[in-house]
């Protein structure tokens, strides 16, 4: 760094100038009394503005910087006028490089004296860095907001002294609290009171050794409302550290429902039981009349055959009984076993119920209740990736295999899947070596067909092409499926997104929205094209 000196400027002392240079990542600069003319600049000057010659910028440069929007001669001669009589001059600036790009910036004008002299001092910071951070900060905390308000399920999150910090409007509604008191309070007061002494040491336990887990294992868990009801909870707890601060976060579900669905089943099972034991009574009962009745028919032949008198009339007795021994037997089976086997097998159907008028009804439910609980362990499955996704617990592991082996692999895997008549053809051009997530890739796949044929008819043809030329890799996957509506493209890879025309289909909208998150992870892209009741291609792209 140097000094630029005209002959009308004034030497400066050279500890001033040492100073001035210090700042290497600030640009400095000092201007006459009138700030007419510059007469020191920093080597900052060509980092901050993109000049290369020294001579050039000082010729260019003007006392209020190289503004994007540029202030008039009578409000820069107030500036300049204030600076004198407050002796600072302080403001954010979107300044303008020589080649057009622009940057935000703080500018500091102070004066001071020297040699009998009143100077201007002129320093500016880049801080776009910070303007970008604070934008991007902004835009996660809405995005929290919106996460945690929005829940499904309640939600509340504990410091380290086991106070409330944080509640959504699903865990108020629950305990009865408003937002304000809620915060007032400790986790211990949303807890019945008998077990409170005990919650204290089991929070600080967990604080010592915390897990993501279930809280309670085997227990039934309670939580206590404001008017002092209490309600059967289950509680996932999770764990996160700020500033070296441990922090509990507690996903509360209220089970009232599902216990009064598992207290109806155990009465229906005991039902059960009982009627399941009167059966084996009655069983028992008619097996010893059956016994009861063969003995007496063969005391009766036993006494025939000893009877010589009336051969004639014997050997026809004979035959009458023997003609009554088979019919007896065809009427017990018919009349005795088959009903008997179509109670036995019939257990099963009214073990759940009372009345027969009502078996529908609550076979119904019944198979109402599995279906929920397996469509229920299908979208904890999806909210984790997102969460994982959310959370950046994503790790991408890149490495080389054969693209189209695996591709290969992945159509053999979903194969059984197909409905009746469809078939999948694959087709690969180029080169077969990637270099990708073989895992995220596989998901991808997998996720995409089952998608095609969920949503293609009988006899449809599912297509899957894959392309690696020219360090880019492309994959096809089309369909002869009822297509997307134009209006509903836009919105495909939100989170819970479902199309108007899927709406009874079974599906969370979370498939497409983690297949969009993992081909970002690898740096790829992801492109629809979908024409009603035509069909749609959903189009991959990687950069190798």
């Amino acid at each position: 760094m140097f000094m630029i000196e005209k002959e009308k400027e004034t030497s400066f002392h050279t500890s001033l100038l040492q100073a001035l240079s210090a700042f290497s990542d600030e640009f400095v600069s000092v201007w006459d009394e009138n700030g007419n003319d510059i007469i020191y600049v920093n080597d900052a000057y060509s980092f901050f503005f993109g000049y290369s010659d020294r001579m050039a910028f000082m010729r260019d440069y003007h006392f209020f910087g190289f503004r994007k929007h540029s202030i008039d001669l009578e409000i820069a001669d107030l500036v300049r006028e204030t600076i004198k009589r407050n002796g600072l001059w302080r403001e954010e600036v979107m300044f303008i490089k020589k080649n057009g790009d622009t940057f935000l910036g703080k500018l500091d004008i102070v004066t001071f004296n020297s040699g009998n002299k009143t100077y201007f001092l002129q320093r500016i910071i880049n801080i776009d860095n910070q303007r970008v951070f604070s934008e991007n900060l902004f835009r996660e905390i809405k995005k929290f907001e919106a996460l945690f308000q929005y829940a499904t399920v309640p939600i509340v999150l504990v410091n380290k002294s086991g106070s409330i910090i944080l509640a959504n409007k699903q865990a108020t509604d629950l305990f009865e609290y408003t937002e304000a008191e809620i915060l007032k309070i400790k986790v211990e007061e949303l807890i019945p009171t008998r077990f409170r002494h005990h919650h204290v040491d089991h929070r600080e336990k967990y604080e010592k050794k915390p897990t993501n887990r279930l809280m309670g294992k085997g227990m039934e868990l309670k939580g206590l409302k404001k008017s002092g009801a209490e309600v059967p909870v289950e509680i996932s707890l999770g764990h996160y550290m700020i500033d070296n601060e441990p922090y509990v976060i507690s996903f509360i579900l209220d089970i009232t429902q599902r216990k009064e669905i598992e207290d109806t089943l155990r009465k229906q099972k005991a039902e059960v039981e009982e009627t399941k034991l009167k059966i084996e009574q009655l069983n028992e009962e008619l097996e010893n009349k059956v016994a009861q009745r063969t003995h007496e028919l063969m005391d009766t032949l036993s006494k025939l055959e000893k009877s010589r008198d009336e051969l004639t009339n014997a050997l026809s007795k004979e035959r009458e009984l023997s003609d009554l021994k088979s019919r007896f037997v065809s009427m017990a089976s018919h009349e005795f076993r088959t009903p008997l086997s179509t109670i036995l097998s019939s257990v099963s159907l009214i073990g759940k119920y009372t009345e027969t008028e009502d078996q529908d009804k609550r076979d119904k439910h019944i198979q109402r209740i599995g279906s929920a609980v397996s469509n229920l362990t299908d979208i904890l499955n999806e909210f984790l990736s997102l969460g994982k996704i959310e959370e950046g617990k994503i790790q991408v592991h890149f490495s080389t295999f054969n693209l189209k082996d695996q591709l290969g692999l992945i159509i053999n895997e979903i194969k059984p899947i197909l409905k009746i008549g469809q078939h999948i053809l694959y087709e690969h051009i180029g080169d077969t070596k990637v270099n990708l997530d073989h895992s995220l890739l596989r998901n991808i796949i997998f996720n995409l067909v089952s998608n095609a044929i969920k949503f293609s008819p009988e006899g449809a043809s599912i297509q899957v092409k894959s392309i690696n030329q020219n360090d880019s890799l492309h994959i096809f996957i089309s369909d002869e499926g009822m297509g997307i509506p134009e209006e509903d493209k836009k919105h495909l890879f939100e989170r819970f997104f479902r199309g108007k025309n899927v709406i009874n289909i079974q599906g969370t909208g979370l498939g497409l929205h983690i297949v969009s998150k993992y081909v970002e992870l690898m740096n790829g892209t992801i492109e629809v094209e979908s024409e009603l009741e035509k069909g749609t291609t959903f189009n991959i792209k990687f950069i190798l």
